[in-house]
């Protein structure tokens, strides 16, 4: 009891001469805990080691709070001062309440690094759907998905040396999530510069994440023996779509109209197509995966008459034509589609659509995209909150709702957040979105707000400083008139 009353006394006697040290997340801070945040900040050994007025735990919640509030202003991601007046609104009652400056809130992001955010991450991702939610398990499996997207950063030297450039455009990362599909959330991720990695050796990188009892989805990039073979080794299952142009001669027809085939290795390959571009067969079956092939095709009819028929080749490790029947398989395959939705909410509703990673440093950038990562994944967590006390589908709650309402109270008091919480959930169940309709819009891209020839990095650009001089134009007088 002693113990315990000295803990608090000292919780309570920080608090009073360090007020910035009771800055959180408000709604988010169950899913961000304090003591979470202190674990990594130990783990990753920056524990300041002198009285500071930005302690490392406010440090990492100012830039989880960077990532938050990063498309409050439809301009430009709002700036380092702004930011921590909202999370610290709640506070300004507090005796020597001192909003840090910009370079003290850089000088603090500069001393943290990226490490913390990273543990952060580390531990709080993984899925949250339990078996019951719709749209997360088919086959008695959870439905995962992967794909590849870029993220901008800020054009510096830096960033461009170590990220490489594309296109002529800023310095950019390349960014490869694991999602679960009923529920958004960020199973892991892998980035590395746009130059440097393309998505297969990221996904490599993710192996580790797959297990047994998830069947993962995936577009026709990603088909590959070694890719293939890499993750059936993980006990995970796939449905993955393939590329027209690839031949897969079926061993077995089955009832559903599927066959048996064999995904065959790149020697096997280059042997049987030289041997078809000559007109004769091998005899006999390629070394490779034993794989299920289901091929359908999509009639799309729009309102004014006009139809369109689009083919699809997937290719499974669900042979079992009776467990997996070809039609709920190409039915399940429309679930891809939720990381693309997934990576909508992240780079739109929460980053900001067109804005870039603001950080100028390398290590500041990782730092930031794990700190969206993370935010991203506890959003995500507080809608599922709200789902399962309503009994409803995630799908159904807005997360650019969540958003709004995280921001509403992230400067909420510790002695508050329970009913803080409450409400939230109250607030996202109050405006839920209507039943999901099929996409009825063509994937095209819109033309540019401008005409402006695009920068070229190897192009010298003009000096930026200029002088100015003003000279005022004297007229002359008009001539005399005669009298």
């Amino acid at each position: 009891m002693l113990t315990q009353f000295v803990m608090r006394r000292s919780s309570a006697q920080e608090t009073a001469d360090r007020p910035m040290s009771s800055v959180g997340l408000g709604v988010l801070t169950e899913e961000i805990s304090p003591e979470l945040v202190d674990e990594v900040v130990e783990l990753a050994g920056c524990r300041e080691k002198r009285h500071r007025l930005l302690p490392a735990r406010v440090v990492v919640y100012f830039v989880l709070g960077l990532c938050l509030f990063s498309s409050a202003d439809s301009a430009a991601p709002p700036g380092y001062r702004s930011v921590m007046r909202w999370l610290t609104n709640g506070l300004r009652h507090l005796h020597g309440l001192v909003l840090p400056t910009s370079s003290a809130l850089t000088k603090a992001r500069q001393r943290l690094g990226s490490k913390p955010l990273e543990l952060l991450f580390d531990l709080r991702r993984g899925p949250l759907a339990d078996p019951d939610v719709k749209g997360a398990f088919a086959f008695g499996l959870r439905l995962v998905a992967w794909d590849g997207t870029g993220l901008d950063t800020a054009d510096t030297v830096e960033n461009a040396t170590e990220f490489g450039v594309t296109q002529g455009g800023n310095p950019q990362i390349r960014l490869l999530a694991l999602i679960e599909c009923g529920t958004h959330a960020l199973i892991d991720a892998a980035f590395d510069g746009v130059t440097k990695v393309s998505e297969h050796k990221l996904a490599r990188r993710l192996l580790h994440a797959l297990s047994t009892g998830m069947l993962l989805l995936a577009d026709r990039n990603f088909a590959g023996h070694e890719l293939w073979g890499l993750v059936t080794a993980t006990g995970a299952d796939m449905v993955w779509r393939i590329k027209k142009n690839l031949v897969f001669p079926p061993l077995e027809v089955l009832p559903d109209g599927s066959f048996l085939s064999v995904m065959p290795t790149p020697a096997e390959n280059v042997r049987h197509g030289v041997a078809r571009a000559r007109g004769r067969s091998l005899g006999r079956t390629p070394q490779g995966h034993l794989v299920r092939i289901v091929e359908y095709t999509v009639t799309v009819k729009t309102a004014d008459g006009g139809s369109r028929v689009e083919p699809f080749r997937l290719v499974t490790t669900l042979l079992d034509h009776k467990r997996a029947p070809a039609a709920k398989i190409a039915a399940v395959y429309h679930e891809r589609w939720e990381i693309e939705n997934g990576y909508g909410e992240l780079k739109t509703r929460l980053r900001g659509a067109a804005f870039i990673l603001r950080s100028k440093l390398p290590e500041l950038v990782c730092q930031e995209l794990f700190a969206l990562l993370t935010v991203y994944q506890a959003l995500c967590s507080l809608k599922c909150a709200a789902a399962l006390s309503a009994g409803i589908d995630p799908d159904r709650v807005s997360f650019a709702v969540t958003v709004r309402v995280a921001r509403d109270h992230a400067s909420d008091s510790s002695s508050k957040l329970a009913q803080a919480r409450r409400n939230a959930i109250h607030d996202l169940l109050d405006d839920l979105l209507p039943r999901r309709r099929d996409r009825q819009c063509e994937r095209v891209k819109k033309p540019p707000k401008n005409t402006f020839a695009t920068k070229k990095r190897d192009t010298a650009q003009p000096a930026s400083k200029a002088s100015y001089k003003i000279k005022i134009m004297r007229k002359a007088p008009p001539p005399a008139q005669m009298s």
